[in-house]
């Protein structure tokens, strides 16, 4: 798919597994129908590169993030603005990743060494940012019930924050505007997870919230048990370039990840072991996002392209 004139640094598909949205370097973002290969509307508005996007679970907003420093917020539905840009305080180098709640009314986002929280309705800030010395730029994920932040630390380090026992109520698992309390007052639980030797670029939950699983430019992929704070099993190894980005599968199973190596890796979780099929590409892979159901996986590249592919050829 052609439409950028510079690198996909942002890339998500919609819950419809139809439609999906890309940002780019050339500081606009895409609307795609994914069926027909085709632009469905070209987004403008940052001044800077557009570094992330996330769409809620509901798909009714997304959001993306950009070096002008500014968070914006999209109707998923028309692609119109939702608002006026968020300005995310001191964040120098921009807002490199976002990460919704699971009800889709907070979105975290990270650069220039915090994390900070805003919400979605009023589009306001919540609590203070999260330092984070030494990292708090590239990666940041939100556990699927909603009551810890995972963020890249110094030196390829993981710091984890755990706001579930601090909150008087804890973000649903439903698609309601309930009136619960999402304090933004955060405990550090695991203050540096030590495994990579390299600044970690990804970082998700599994479903069930019991594990992380992190990817780092040192090529490495680790897991860890999110009970105890340590790693499981060894790295998993294959890319022969720093990785930028990767996707778990909706059940958990299949990690995607994206690499400068040119190559989309697939990994069995359960067994630890590289799956034979991997994606080529003539590009470095800078983002990688899969459909819901499983059926079909995007690629952004820095040369601006972005790849649609037959999972289930």
């Amino acid at each position: 798919l052609e439409g950028h004139t510079r690198g996909v640094l942002g890339l998500a598909f919609f819950p419809d597994d139809r439609r999906l949205i890309s940002g780019s370097l050339d500081k606009s973002l895409i609307i795609w129908d994914g069926t027909a290969g085709e632009v469905e509307k070209r987004l403008t508005g940052h001044t800077g590169p557009v570094r992330s996007v996330a769409i809620a679970p509901n798909g009714r907003v997304f959001a993306s993030g950009s070096e002008d420093g500014t968070v914006r917020m999209w109707k998923g539905t028309t692609g119109k603005q939702n608002g006026e840009p968020i300005a995310m305080g001191p964040m120098g180098g921009g807002v490199w990743a976002l990460s919704f709640s699971p009800s889709g009314q907070r979105v975290a986002a990270t650069g220039n060494g915090q994390v900070q929280i805003c919400d979605v309705p009023t589009q306001g800030l919540v609590g203070d940012p999260l330092p984070i010395p030494g990292g708090g730029k590239y990666s940041v994920a939100l556990s699927p019930d909603g009551s810890r932040i995972a963020a890249d630390g110094a030196k390829g380090s993981i710091r984890i924050w755990d706001f579930g026992s601090m909150a008087s109520g804890r973000e649903g698992e439903n698609d309601s505007d309930s009136d619960t309390v999402w304090s933004p007052q955060a405990k550090v639980i695991f203050d540096s997870l030590k495994g990579h030797s390299d600044y970690v670029r990804w970082a998700t939950f599994a479903p069930d919230g019991r594990q992380l699983v992190t990817a780092s430019r040192d090529a490495m992929i680790c897991q860890w048990d999110m009970r105890s704070g340590a790693q499981m099993g060894k790295p998993l190894r294959g890319h022969s370039g720093p990785i930028n980005d990767g996707v778990l599968s909706h059940d958990g199973d299949t990690l995607a990840t994206a690499s400068r190596d040119r190559t989309v890796r697939f990994w069995d979780l359960k067994t630890g072991n590289q799956k034979s099929r991997f994606l080529q590409h003539e590009s470095d892979v800078r983002r990688v996002a899969l459909s819901r159901d499983g059926s079909l996986l995007a690629s952004g590249c820095y040369d601006g392209k972005v790849y649609l592919w037959d999972m289930k050829a």
